[in-house]
């Protein structure tokens, strides 16, 4: 029997923050969790708002979000970052989509729209599932003019030190950006794939910055930052 899903519930977060003209994102606290998470906003060409993660805002930033264009899709990284994806969704009005090695669990937990090669495609903003990753999940590339940001799910995190809790610095979550010791050990199946991979990303002309859902931004050196995680695979 499934599980009752998720109802609207509002952690504590921080406020809207713009990267660039068709960028932004929410940080706040993982339900539940002494850690954080992100959600990423990237207006497509056509308008429309994609979501990358879901995070219950409260109502004032809602409608700050709202205001940015019209929300249309919600990707989630895979099953274990879909808590929210139910009533986000629901809320706004979304279509939503992820790997399709996640598909089982994630319709224990949303209504699942399709998987990440069925998001539309658009000029802007591409979706793919990271190759190497054992669920598949998400990466988006988002076009800001000559610039571009690459916005990850668990593979890079970047988790300053003192921000860290000492079980998850014990774990080897803290500092970066890197692919997490315990991420590569449960998560990583390809190694030679996922470093391919991101040897690509970091060869991305215009490349300016990394986004990770968990951990800081990355402003600066985006490009050495991932070859440097790739050759530590």
């Amino acid at each position: 029997m499934d599980k009752p899903r998720r109802s609207w519930t509002v952690t504590p977060h921080e406020g809207l923050v713009q990267h660039e003209e068709n960028l932004w994102s929410v940080e706040g606290m993982v339900p539940g969790a002494p850690f954080r998470r992100r959600m990423c906003i990237a207006r497509r060409s056509d308008g429309s708002l994609l979501f990358f993660h879901a995070v219950p805002l409260e109502d004032k930033v809602l409608e700050q979000v709202k205001a940015l264009g019209k929300p249309a899709y919600l990707v989630v990284g895979h099953h274990q970052h879909a808590i929210d994806a139910h009533p986000f969704a629901e809320r706004l009005g979304l279509k939503i989509f992820g790997p399709r090695r996640s598909e089982a669990a994630l319709r224990q937990r949303c209504d699942f729209g399709g998987a990440l090669e069925d998001v539309p495609e658009d000029p802007a903003v591409s979706v793919e599932s990271l190759p190497g990753s054992k669920l598949a999940e998400a990466v988006i590339v988002v076009k800001s003019g000559d610039r571009r940001s690459v916005l990850f799910c668990d593979a890079i995190q970047n988790n300053p030190p003192e921000k860290t809790k000492t079980i998850f610095r014990l774990l080897g979550f803290a500092g970066g950006p890197k692919s997490p010791f315990l991420f590569r050990l449960l998560f990583l199946q390809d190694k030679r794939a996922m470093r391919e991979a991101l040897e690509r990303f970091a060869a991305l002309p215009g490349l300016k910055r990394i986004i990770p859902c968990h951990g800081d931004v990355v402003e600066n050196g985006a490009a050495e930052a991932l070859k440097a995680a790739a050759a530590a695979l």
